[in-house]
């Protein structure tokens, strides 16, 4: 079993073959018994866990500003909608939505139809920005205390390791600084696709 753990996720995937799961305490990572169980249990397809993971960070990350809620109504012309997004007390989804429930007399159906419309977007936004960009992946096999960095990306739950091995952390950090500062005007997709085509007239 492997453990993979990426940079700005908190909880850990445990991969098992075909098979992986979530781990929230990293406590259970030391109890290989208990992984085994829990794998057999719940485990699900790799893909789909990794995706559900990265999912679910990104999620808990999303902050919805009330002037940005405000905008998104002010552009869609419901200027009432707009005044009363300017009443929410929170910048956290969560905190939001539960307020829009219970005052739901003051903001109504239309406005809690315009708020989940507006977080799906944020969340679809943040999620293609993660995807998009490079990450710090570490690597273990369950039972070592050896552990490997790459620089990775993950799209829709597929592991893409775009580096070898890196001797550690800090190396692996200053490798995808290295990567954003080396020309800010090309996007990141264009990057690996210099690097690949280099790579292919080198192999020629």
């Amino acid at each position: 079993m492997k453990i993979e753990n990426w940079q700005d996720v908190d909880e850990h995937l445990v991969v098992d073959n075909d098979k992986a799961i979530i781990v929230k305490d990293s406590k259970l990572l030391d109890n290989p018994e208990a992984l085994k169980t829990e794998m057999q249990r719940s485990g699900e397809p790799v893909r789909e866990v990794r995706s559900k993971l990265v999912q679910k960070s990104v999620k808990s990350r999303v902050k919805t500003d009330p002037i940005k809620i405000s905008g998104w109504f002010d552009r869609k012309h419901e200027s009432d909608n707009a005044q009363k997004a300017e009443k929410l007390v929170s910048n956290k989804p969560t905190h939001q939505y539960k307020q829009i429930k219970n005052e739901m007399t003051f903001f109504g159906e239309s406005f809690l139809e315009g708020f989940l419309g507006f977080y799906g977007l944020e969340v679809d936004n943040a999620l293609g920005r993660y995807e998009h960009n490079l990450h710090v992946l570490e690597t273990q096999e369950l039972g070592s205390s050896e552990k490997e960095y790459y620089l990775a990306q993950v799209k829709s739950g597929e592991l893409k390791q775009v580096t070898k091995s890196l001797p550690n952390r800090e190396i692996a950090e200053e490798e995808l600084n290295k990567f954003y500062q080396r020309d800010p005007e090309e996007t990141q997709a264009e990057q690996i696709q210099l690097r690949t085509s280099e790579d292919d007239r080198k192999e020629k």
